[in-house]
């Protein structure tokens, strides 16, 4: 097995994680004859473009996705669907097209301008190829820098990120990480546990993977207006689910979670996807703390477990971020 220049397990057991790239960039479907593909543009040639609008016009811009209801203009209290594009009442949780889940995708989210000035830092993002070695090298010059199709650091050819996808600010001697309400959004490798909040979704092995509470929870005595009890399936004793998420957003497995949480993973756990071969055998956990809120732990896995960005997060030396088919490690001696 090939060897993961730079990409060590976070955890410290010495383990093999020679499949993560090809891992990360199989969930999307990419292609294996097609090449890496390297940054058309590292500066920033324009400041007067210095705020960040919506990310919503960039997502429904998205030439890799069309439909007729594009063509449909949303109104003050509508939104279009990420997956169809139909235009949808804003407080619907799912589309009444396709059925996809809109969830966070509802509100449409505004970006704090930045003042864009250079920075006297080192700090930079590495490119990971496919054969695990090292690319391009990107270096952050700037206070922000936008990536996507059409960022500051731009991949036109892939399809998979969004024209302005996210954006990397340096504030303070740190390093921030925004997304830009991209259409397929952006991962970090975990460190530790994470607290888990309804909507938020993971990636583990090819899986795609939302936290979710259930809407309601009828009592097992519960009976119709008639007097007749109703019949089911027993209760799973826990207030959550997890739901596997498929192409264009659609539900496509449920797999409710116990008051303990469950163990997931190829080979054993309360929840096993034993067709997965980049998952480890015992992956991933979802537990409960005393705080009342539900934890997500990697446990040492081999290509680890990545959560999606939903708010700016603080990056460190070493961090690794996925968007699109682009695989990224986090350089720099000097944030803190």
């Amino acid at each position: 097995m090939r060897g993961m220049s730079g990409i060590g397990n976070r955890n410290g057991d010495g383990g093999n994680d020679d499949l993560l790239t090809a891992a990360l960039l199989e969930i999307l479907g990419k292609d294996e004859s097609a090449s890496q593909i390297g940054p058309g543009e590292t500066g920033r040639p324009d400041f007067a473009s210095t705020s960040v609008g919506g990310g919503s016009p960039d997502a429904f811009s998205d030439s890799s996705v069309s439909n007729v209801f594009y063509s449909e203009s949303a109104g003050d209290n509508e939104v279009h669907c990420r997956s169809c594009g139909a235009v949808c009442p804003r407080n619907n949780k799912y589309c009444g097209f396709c059925a996809a889940y809109l969830g966070n995708y509802t509100s449409r989210r505004t970006f704090a301008p930045v003042e864009v000035r250079s920075i006297d830092m080192d700090v930079a993002l590495i490119s990971i190829n496919e054969d695990s070695s090292d690319g391009v090298r990107i270096p952050l010059k700037f206070t922000e820098t936008v990536l996507g199709r059409s960022g500051d650091s731009r991949f036109p050819t892939d399809a998979f990120l969004s024209p302005r996808h996210v954006r990397l600010l340096v504030e303070d001697m740190n390093l921030y990480i925004e997304d830009l309400d991209s259409l397929n959004g952006t991962f970090l490798r975990t460190r530790g546990e994470v607290r888990l909040s309804p909507g938020d979704c993971f990636l583990a092995g090819r899986q795609l993977l939302r936290f979710e509470r259930f809407e309601q929870v009828v009592s097992n005595k519960a009976r119709f207006v008639d007097g007749t009890r109703y019949i089911g399936s027993p209760p799973s004793g826990g207030d959550f689910k997890l739901v596997q998420i498929g192409i264009g957003n659609i539900t496509q497995n449920v797999y409710c979670l116990s008051e303990g949480g469950a163990v997931f993973g190829r080979e054993t756990g309360d929840i096993v996807f034993n067709k997965d071969r980049f998952m480890s055998g015992r992956h991933a956990q979802i537990y409960p703390r005393e705080d009342g809120h539900y934890y997500l732990l990697d446990l040492n896995s081999s290509n680890g477990t990545w959560t999606k960005l939903v708010r700016k997060t603080k990056l460190f030396h070493g961090d690794l971020i996925f968007l699109g088919q682009q695989l990224f490690r986090i350089e720099s001696p000097d944030i803190m």
